[in-house]
Parts: C-alpha cells; structure tokens; sequence
C-alpha cells in the first residue's frame, strides 16, 4: 500500500548526507535495476510548530548537503505487511532544492537534480 501525503505546510531540511543503502543480509551496496544507487536521505520535517525526522530512499545521488531545504516529489509512506509484522519506509520520486523556504524548486535547479552528478 502507498499513502501519499499532503505537503501543504510543510518544510523538508536535510538532516544528514545521503548515504548509499546496504542490503540487510549481505551489507552490499544498492544499486537500482539501471545501476544507479539507491540511496537514504534524513530529513526533518517540520509544519511551523513541530518537527519529525524521516528517513527518504530515492535512486540515485541527490547530491544535497546538510542545511539545504528541499522539495520532495511524490512523497509516499510505504506499508506491507512481512511474515506478520507491518514495515514502513518512506520514498520519494526526487528531492530537488527548494528555490524559497518551502517552495519547489526553479526549473534549472529540477534539471541538475534529475540529471544526477556529473552529468
């Protein structure tokens, strides 16, 4: 099942660097089907009174450092159900700089950030 959520409100400040996900049982690197790396971004969500870190998998390095605001795109809380016990992981589709505190990014900055690093 995939909950989207409603971002009205909201602000995302990258908590930590992104890190390279590791597979539970091996410790190997991630890796998406195209070979790019699925990585984990934290990021401190916060409505203007209260805030939450969340951790957000997405493919590819977003190359974002800590401090920066972000816009994460589809934004969805994951939740299936494995030998009993319900996981839940957060995804999104991309998380581009926020031009303005809250606010998506420019048009330049989304196509550096779909582009990827050194490309």
């Amino acid at each position: 099942m995939e909950l989207r959520v409603d971002m009205i409100g909201l602000r995302f400040l990258v908590a930590e660097q992104p890190k390279q996900r590791k597979d539970f049982d091996s410790g190997n690197l991630r890796t998406s089907e195209d070979g790019r790396p699925l990585m984990q971004v934290q990021l401190l969500v916060m409505d203007g009174e209260r805030a939450a870190p969340i951790k957000v998998g997405v493919v590819g390095d977003p190359g974002l450092g800590q401090g920066v605001f972000v816009h994460p795109v589809n934004l969805v809380l994951n939740v299936m159900d494995r030998k009993g016990d319900t996981i839940m992981w957060w995804t999104a589709d991309g998380l581009p700089v926020a031009s303005a505190v809250g606010a998506p990014a420019l048009d330049g900055a989304k196509s550096a950030q779909q582009k990827g690093p050194g490309k």
